[in-house]
């Protein structure tokens, strides 16, 4: 949700800073704009649209600049309310992510009334300006302490040479190769020129001049490490495939094999080497476990709540990150919080886990970015083996996912005793499998092929699923919805005769997810409820199915597998039919409307 990339060095910056803010593009916007330094000007460009849209860029001699990517919270999807933002006197420019939730009350404080813009960034360069004799580093450290709410920003000089960002809540990391700096809100946007990073924390404040200094908001030098990242920027392209949302599907084999086998070695569990000792001696001591996640993640949490409680024998409460701490939380001795994040930057859920842990909560976190703010705040931090995810609606994240938790759950019962050694090991061999019963799957796509060229104009369906599938359907329905602008809702499939039932006629095509597990009886008889309305069935099934052949208007088959571990294989089919039916109705897949991939505000 918006992107930030600003440059210091010694090479021209303005075609780095647009190629920056394009790799940050996933994260979702509306407008986009930057401001160069160009002898003691300041060149501004600002436009509403995408960045691919933007006329070809005239030469510049600008060592010094930065750059955003808006998605519109505060004011209209308009030039003046695109970054970057400038005081009165246009010498200080500032882009900023977040919200500054006092920025009515600030605007009364200062001298200047003049605002050009809706937004609430606007006053932070008014703010700088407000202290300029303290000079450009001093103002920027006095006013942090005035803003309220989650932020991220960087600011420039137009008599400096000084680069300062600040980071409350909303992500920033620092790139630091010989002689360049780059500071942006995500890795991928300057892994063409460095590995080498630099994590900022909540309340710090960098000054890039000369060199690269740290400070906290009162003022005090705090010393940082560089760290080299793993990430592959070759994996961030699409390759052959036309969308990464494609390749991403097409990617799941492949990365749910490299994040089980960083937990599973010779058909043992390797949780040992990932929670300490302490955490590990009182599983057996665990009555609760509260997860805590947003969106898709929400939905592999609650896949897991059925592993957690049938394998584990714990009691296990799925929230909404977003909701979780606007109650009032019972955590109690013996509760652990699981937060599950894609980018490890999601703003609720860091919120989540701050209440959490202020109510003494243990936080095991789930996440696909190391050294993330959620990896970096929690006590154990958790890896998915997924790779850079660009598409918006997020598929591989979720089954590696699905990966981890469904390991933990067999880790958690083997410390506990509540299944046997067989049992486990059963279930261990069947998850080894997953990936080549994958790659069946994704092999196979006639049927879907079918059922989209047949019903990619409806404008309504039903999702329906019980058991460890009901959060398949969920998560199918929120696929259809994210990326085809379809309207779609998930329910328990036993849950349509209370109301959704009302809606079923031909024009409204029901989604079951019917697998050869023990509710397989029961979703038949809600199959049947729906074709006596005349309604239209879809059906994902277990191979050699004869019985829904009769039943069901379209059949996609996956392989048998055991009931509990079907999620993995009958989320495959509702993804690749969301892409498909996304394709044909012609729209942005990659960065469907209104969406950002990494949410960092509340």
């Amino acid at each position: 949700m918006c992107g930030i990339f600003g440059y210091k060095g010694k090479e021209n910056c303005k075609g780095k800073i647009i190629d920056g803010l394009k790799a940050l593009e996933y994260r979702g916007y509306d407008s986009w704009g930057i401001a160069v330094k160009e002898d003691k000007k300041i060149i501004v460009e600002k436009h509403v649209g995408k960045i691919s849209d933007a006329k070809k860029q005239k030469p510049s001699n600008s060592r010094i600049g930065i750059g955003h990517t808006r998605w519109a919270t505060h004011g209209k999807v308009t030039k003046k309310n695109s970054h970057p933002h400038h005081d009165s006197s246009g010498r200080f420019y500032v882009v900023h992510n977040g919200i500054i939730e006092n920025y009515e009350a600030l605007k009364k404080k200062i001298k200047d009334k003049r605002f050009y813009s809706e937004t609430d960034s606007e006053i932070i360069p008014k703010l700088i300006y407000e202290y300029k004799n303290l000079g450009f580093v001093k103002s920027v450290q006095k006013i942090v302490k005035m803003l309220e709410g989650n932020f991220a920003f960087v600011a420039i000089d137009k008599e400096s040479d000084v680069i300062i960002a600040a980071r409350n809540g909303s992500p920033l990391v620092i790139g630091v190769k010989k002689d360049e700096t780059y500071i942006a809100s995500d890795i991928p946007s300057f892994l063409p020129y460095t590995k080498e990073i630099i994590f900022m924390d909540d309340k710090d404040l960098v000054v890039i001049d000369d060199k690269v200094k740290f400070y906290n908001f009162n003022g005090k030098e705090i010393k940082k490490q560089i760290k080299k990242t793993d990430l592959d920027v070759e994996k961030a392209m699409k390759g052959k495939y036309e969308h990464f949302m494609l390749k991403e599907i097409y990617e799941q084999p492949k990365v749910v094999k490299e994040t089980v086998d960083s937990y599973l070695k010779n058909g043992k569990l390797r949780f040992n080497e990932y929670l300490n000792g302490n955490a590990i001696k009182n599983i057996d001591k665990i009555k609760k476990i509260i997860i805590i996640a947003c969106g898709t993640s929400w939905h592999a949490g609650l896949v897991s709540e059925y592993w957690f409680e049938s394998f584990s024998k714990i009691s296990v409460e799925v929230e909404y990150a977003s909701e979780f701490r606007y109650r009032d939380p019972l955590i109690e001795k013996g509760t652990v919080v699981i937060a599950i994040s894609q980018s490890g930057e999601t703003a609720d859920t860091i919120a989540a886990i701050k209440e959490a842990k202020g109510r003494g909560a243990k936080v095991i976190s789930l996440c696909n970015v190391v050294g993330s703010t959620i990896d970096r705040i929690s006590d154990i931090g958790l890896y998915t083996r997924a790779g850079p995810e660009i598409g918006v609606a997020s598929t591989k994240a979720f089954t590696t996912q699905l990966s981890v938790l469904l390991l933990l759950s067999l880790f958690f019962a083997s410390v506990k005793k509540t299944l046997t050694k067989g049992a486990i090991a059963k279930k261990l061999r069947e998850i080894e499998k997953m990936p080549d019963m994958m790659e069946e799957v994704l092999k196979e796509q006639k049927d879907v092929l079918k059922i989209v060229k047949k019903h990619y104009s409806k404008n309504n369906s039903l999702f329906l699923g019980r058991g460890v599938n009901y959060p398949i359907a969920l998560e199918g329905a929120l696929k259809l919805k994210e990326i085809s602008y379809i309207h779609a809702e998930g329910y328990p499939a036993a849950e349509m005769k209370h109301g959704p039932i009302a809606l079923i006629d031909k024009e409204m095509p029901s989604v079951f997810i019917c697998v050869k597990d023990d509710s397989y009886e029961k979703v038949i008889s809600n199959i049947q409820e729906v074709r006596a309305r005349k309604g239209v069935v879809i059906a994902v099934a277990t191979k050699k199915d004869e019985k829904i052949k009769k039943l069901a208007d379209h059949v996609v088959y996956i392989p048998n597998t055991l009931g509990s571990l079907t999620p993995f294989l009958s989320v495959l089919p509702l993804q690749m039919m969301a892409y498909l039916i996304a394709k044909k109705r012609n729209c942005e897949i990659d960065k469907p409307r209104n969406l950002a991939k990494s949410v960092t505000v509340e």
